[in-house]
């Protein structure tokens, strides 16, 4: 447990207390840790990610996007994922990370969660580089992603590169990441809004 939640400044306790009492939880639910959800975002957040949060609810209820996309090469994604993450639940929406292995797991078991917000660090991987999913998996994460899609539950993914994505997962999942989807351009440490 953190000695002090709210000296980051991220949390304020009249309106974060019951959320302070049930910390562990919650980031176990997340799937982050506890610091993540009680530290502002980091400064590798660009502006255009920024106003996405802030705009989040809107998102949801008016479906006006379905998520957002990082493409590139980012420095430390899963934090950044993380930092994401935690400030989507301090604002009281359900979001978790899961890895692509956790999520075809739990489409195959029937076991996923219902998640306002799912964030997959490593959605996409070439297979040349340690990647490489079964074309039926490809075809039940085109399926989620859909149906998520349909109930304005948001996806945040990383994808090194779109256009081998495209080759990879086909061309309706590149489609549907490069028209529904807000698009971060990834160098380095930096977010750059496109």
């Amino acid at each position: 447990m953190l000695k002090d939640p709210y000296a980051a400044g991220a949390l304020d306790p009249d309106h974060h207390a019951r959320l302070v009492a049930d910390l562990e939880n919650y980031a176990r639910d997340a799937n982050v840790k506890p610091v993540h959800i009680c530290r502002p975002l980091p400064d590798t957040f660009g502006e255009a990610e920024r106003e996405y949060i802030r705009r989040f609810k809107h998102h949801v209820h008016e479906k006006t996007l379905s998520g957002v996309v990082y493409v590139g090469e980012p420095e430390d994604i899963e934090g950044h994922f993380s930092a994401f993450a935690g400030c989507l639940v301090r604002n009281f929406v359900r979001a978790r990370v899961m890895t692509v292995g956790m999520v075809l797991d739990a489409l195959a078991d029937g076991s996923m969660p219902d998640l306002t917000a799912l964030l997959i660090p490593n959605f996409f991987q070439p297979r040349g580089e340690g990647g490489g999913i079964a074309p039926w998996q490809v075809h039940a994460l085109f399926d989620m992603m859909v149906q998520r899609d349909l109930l304005g539950q948001q996806t945040i993914v990383a994808v090194p590169d779109i256009d081998k994505l495209g080759k990879e997962y086909g061309v309706p999942m590149a489609g549907m990441l490069k028209s529904k989807y807000l698009a971060v351009k990834c160098e380095g440490a930096k977010h750059v809004d496109w």
